[in-house]
């Protein structure tokens, strides 16, 4: 069983892989338009296990794109 340390690495894994430039104008896309079904595709695409889509699309889903802004500010 992996600990917490572990699934933090992967899950950050995949988040990257899904910036890269052969799918992130369909990550992109899917986020915009709020389409679940299209996000898991995409994540399947890569290959990503069923365990972390389950958490990735959701939160994904959820982030509206005023919160995302740089430097952060707590």
């Amino acid at each position: 069983m992996k600990n917490l340390k572990e699934r933090i690495v992967e899950i950050s894994q995949y988040l990257q892989h899904l910036m890269e430039p052969a799918v992130f104008p369909e990550v992109q896309s899917a986020v915009e338009k709020k389409d679940k079904d299209l996000l898991i595709e995409v994540c399947k695409k890569i290959k990503m296990p069923g365990i972390y889509i389950s958490v990735i699309v959701p939160l994904l889903l959820s982030v509206s794109p005023d919160q995302i802004k740089w430097p952060f500010q707590y």
